[in-house]
């Protein structure tokens, strides 16, 4: 039996679903219809900040008692900033887990440069860390400071991933 009454050569290809592409499925024999946001929303989510100029400070959030996988990304003419990291946020109010990693081109004249990173992320690879720093409230918040030496807004792009 299938879902639709025709076989998997029978149906239109779809190229690019939309958030508001239905897909069907089946459970014991009853077929739903599964919105495809509702599939890839679990998966992570970006985002993108308008970077005025001058130095600001720029964030988003993530849910505690979960590890993630966090990306900030800028490649505008001239000027590049990369960050990545994997954490795990155990509750708001104690440091993060993980590993950062941050770049900054500056060969093109520096237009966009981070000047500040996350401070709450803690952990020495291969070690049992028994630190506590002071790292402020909503540790789940992740806050990074950039510098646009432009005049005028600048992308930047962002998302996590959870992994677990």
């Amino acid at each position: 039996m299938s879902l639709t009454g025709k076989t998997i050569g029978e149906l239109t290809f779809l190229a690019e679903p939309t958030n508001n592409t239905l897909i069907p499925v089946e459970l014991s024999g009853v077929t739903y219809h599964i919105a495809y946001s509702g599939i890839t929303n679990n998966l992570g989510n970006t985002g993108s900040w308008t970077v005025t100029p001058g130095t600001n400070n720029y964030s988003f959030t993530v849910d505690i008692n979960n590890t993630y996988n966090l990306w900030v990304l800028a490649n505008i003419p001239n000027g590049i900033i990369v960050y990545n990291a994997t954490v795990s946020v155990s509750n708001s109010n104690v440091p993060v887990i993980g590993v950062q990693y941050a770049w900054n081109y500056t060969g093109g004249g520096s237009p966009i440069l981070f000047t500040s990173i996350p401070v709450q992320i803690i952990g020495t690879a291969g070690a049992i860390s028994t630190t506590s720093p002071d790292v402020g409230t909503s540790t789940n918040t992740f806050v990074f400071g950039i510098q646009n030496n432009t005049v005028s807004g600048l992308t930047v792009n962002y998302g996590y991933v959870k992994v677990s």
